[in-house]
């Protein structure tokens, strides 16, 4: 049977009975408007966007429950509230313009088993020993005995390097050095500026034997007169150099016979078979003296420096050579007869 005019739950829905009846309250029954509404919202699909989440609160009867609930809501949403914030951002500093990036630091070992080293120049340098248990003794003698206040040199020879210790001899002329480390060994003894070996003494010395050394030394002083001719081989009519380097025979701190100049040393030449041109009257800054000669026959020459001394003359006789003739040339002509040219060649030249 059709039903017109009226819903089976009366809500004030369409209809001609809508108009003849009263309006229902719609508060009541569970079975209502209320329940008959929510029964169709179950059978009615709805879109996704009309869906919202059903808070529910519950039913709070007693005010003190009710200012509780509230406090308790408010709290809940301060704290979500800050958690939940957007956090805020950073703000850099503006880069610096005179700021210089640096590369970055790398711990990765570098091989370096291939890599060719340059050489170096340079010296190798050993530790050496400064002690030991050798003893050397001995005693210096010169021309005129025992020499009192003598150095005694003693170098150790250790490859390249050199050990060097020093003694003096006592009033007898005797000396002692103990402690020396074995090995090569060079002495020499001095007393300047007169006197000096003129050769070392070289041995190798044993830690376990003493070894005595009897030491002589030569003097060395006085003047030394040294001569140099240029042409060394003159001919008749030449003109001759002769430099006469006038020196002193010394014994330096280190032990060492030199020679040094004798600048400003009067010094003549006494000459036979030379024509003398030029003659000086004493060295110069370089302690020479040049005499210029001429040769004026073949004949043989001497020559003579004479050096004062104090009140006295020392003389040196020097090597001179002596003048040569001079060489003649001879030229042979040959007669052809008329109209015959003759052959050309060389031209002989004869010594007499």
């Amino acid at each position: 049977m059709r039903r017109t005019g009226r819903h089976r739950h009366d809500c004030g829905g369409v209809g001609p009975a809508r108009a003849h009846r009263p309006r229902l309250p719609r508060t009541g029954r569970p079975g209502g408007c209320r329940g008959h509404r929510r029964r169709r919202a179950r059978g009615r699909a709805r879109a996704p966007h009309q869906l919202r989440p059903v808070v529910r609160f519950p039913q709070v009867r007693h005010p003190g429950r009710l200012v509780a609930v509230v406090a308790g809501v408010a709290l809940v949403i301060a704290v979500f509230g800050s958690t939940c914030s957007a956090p805020e951002r950073a703000t850099l500093p503006p880069p610096d313009p005179t700021a210089t990036t640096q590369p970055a630091e790398t711990t990765t070992s570098v091989d370096h088993s291939r890599t060719v080293l340059q050489a170096v120049a340079g010296q190798t340098t050993t530790s050496l020993a400064e002690f030991g248990d050798a003893i050397l003794s001995g005693d210096v003698t010169g021309p005129s005995g025992p020499v009192p206040g003598a150095i005694v040199r003693i170098e150790r020879l250790v490859g390249d390097a050199v050990q060097v210790r020093e003694v003096r001899t006592g009033d007898d002329g005797t000396w002692v050095l103990e402690g020396l480390p074995g090995g090569r060994i060079r002495v020499r003894a001095f007393a300047p500026p007169t006197l000096a070996m003129l050769e070392p003494e070289v041995f190798f010395l044993t830690e376990s034997q003493p070894r005595e050394l009897r030491l002589v030394v030569r003097e060395h002083q006085g003047i030394l007169v040294l001569s140099d001719v240029t042409p060394p081989a003159p001919t008749v009519g030449d003109t001759v150099s002769l430099a006469v380097r006038v020196v002193e025979k010394v014994v330096g701190d280190d032990g060492v016979a030199r020679t040094r100049p004798l600048p400003g040393q009067p010094v003549q030449v006494r000459s036979a078979g030379w024509e003398l041109v030029d003659a000086p009257s004493a060295t110069d800054s370089d302690g020479v003296a040049v005499f210029t000669y001429r040769c004026e026959q073949t004949a043989s020459v001497t020559a003579t420096a004479v050096v004062p001394a104090g009140a006295e003359e020392r003389t040196f006789p020097l090597e001179v050579p002596s003048c040569a003739p001079r060489p003649t040339t001879t030229t042979t002509t040959t007669t052809e007869p008329d109209g015959v040219t003759p052959p050309s060649g060389p031209t002989t030249t004869e010594d007499d």
